[in-house]
């Protein structure tokens, strides 16, 4: 089998400099091209800024609010006026539907009534006598 032997030269310094001209060419252009790049942001700057409407009066420039549903601003003390209210209705006596008799009492005091009177009962009407029951029918 033949061997092969590379010959790998000894590390020696650079035997030229870096290309100047190239570096400062180099350089120029990299310049231009950034100032041409500031030069059209201005440019779309002044464009976005002259196509939006011109304020109208000295309040114009107030926020008016995004359409709802809106994110709340601080859910933590929502979520506390919200629990605050359900527990005071808990635990409270108040009306539901006054003509109708309907009242809300606190949890513990309905638990109470309960256990005194029990669990109501429907009242099954009884059908009438000339009546024969009709069976239900699913369609």
């Amino acid at each position: 089998m033949e061997t092969i032997h590379h010959h790998i030269p000894a590390a020696e310094p650079e035997a030229t400099d870096a290309n100047i001209p190239l570096v400062a060419w180099s350089t120029i252009a990299i310049l231009l091209t950034l100032a041409v790049c500031i030069i059209i942001a201005g440019l779309m700057f002044r464009y976005e800024e002259g196509a939006m409407p011109k304020a109208k009066g000295i309040f114009s420039n107030q926020r008016h609010l995004p359409p709802s549903p809106r994110l709340q601003a601080f859910p933590s003390k929502d979520l506390a006026a919200f629990q605050a209210q359900q527990l005071s209705r808990v635990e409270s006596y108040g009306w539901v539907d006054k003509q109708a008799g309907t009242a809300h009492v606190p949890v513990e005091k309905a638990m109470e009534m309960l256990l005194k009177s029990g669990l109501p009962v429907p009242v099954q009407k009884k059908p009438a006598a000339g009546a024969a029951a009709k069976p239900a029918v699913k369609q």
